[in-house]
């Protein structure tokens, strides 16, 4: 039966690195202050053009980040799953979200509103630098990105893009092998710029090496240390990297 109660969702919330980085009792302020929201299958979240609404995270199911081009054609950016926490770019510049999000399955969430964000800024002016590190990580993210457009072949594109997918929550598990990517082989064409059949062919290789295994519109990786290294991205990255806060 679903809860309204965000601390139920504590087990998934304690998968990322960002959200465990928190000090204890900053980590129960925020759950204080969130609401949990439930979207159906194909249920938008909010459009590009549209105000900050706050920050969210994926507890379950997922979100696809899409933009318009000129032509009317659909872009697909990325997949956000849990346990993912965004939105936080327009809390800093106060401009209107740049893409559209909508959800891939029935999917719960954790909001925080602009009010109450806003109310834990006020109350503890440290938030700003924890939103900011949260910012922080999707900047590294986009950079993984642009480096694999830029230099990476076919297969280290895909390992990356799973790779990127599935910690992009900053997921503090050092071996996700067993783990289903969001991405199947039609979000990876499309995020990557590939033809389909570009996309499993390289798909192909990888499940031919042992390293992933390809199912009905799922990818699993069953060797995380390989496909790491296949992507060029540390298996436990980040470690310990995220810059914890100074107590004093």
């Amino acid at each position: 039966m679903p809860t309204s109660d965000p601390r139920q969702y504590l087990s998934v919330l304690q998968k990322s690195l960002w959200f465990n980085s928190l000090p204890p009792v900053a980590s129960q302020r925020l759950l204080s202050e969130a609401t949990v929201q439930h979207l159906g299958a194909g249920q938008q979240l909010f459009l590009r053009g549209d105000s900050f609404d706050g920050i969210y995270c994926v507890i379950e199911g997922g979100l696809r980040l899409t933009g318009i081009a000129p032509d009317g054609q659909e872009n697909l950016f990325s997949v956000i799953s849990p346990p993912t926490w965004f939105g936080e770019i327009a809390f800093f510049d106060g401009l209107p979200r740049t893409h559209d999000a909508q959800a891939v399955g029935p999917t719960v969430l954790l909001h925080v509103s602009p009010a109450r964000l806003g109310g834990l800024v006020s109350e503890d002016p440290q938030w700003a630098f924890r939103l900011a590190v949260l910012m922080a990580q999707k900047t590294r993210l986009l950079f993984f990105a642009l480096e694999a457009v830029a230099r990476l072949d076919t297969q280290a594109k895909l390992a990356r893009a799973i790779v990127m997918t599935l910690t992009q929550g900053w997921t503090a598990v050092p071996d996700l092998a067993g783990s289903s990517s969001p991405l199947n082989q039609g979000s990876l064409a499309e995020t990557l710029g590939m033809t389909r059949q570009t996309v499993a062919a390289g798909l192909k290789v990888l499940q031919d090496q042992g390293i992933v295994k390809l199912g009905y519109r799922r990818v699993t990786v069953t060797d995380w240390p390989r496909l790491c290294d296949m992507a060029e991205i540390d298996a436990e990255y980040p470690p310990n990297s995220l810059h914890n806060e100074n107590p004093s």
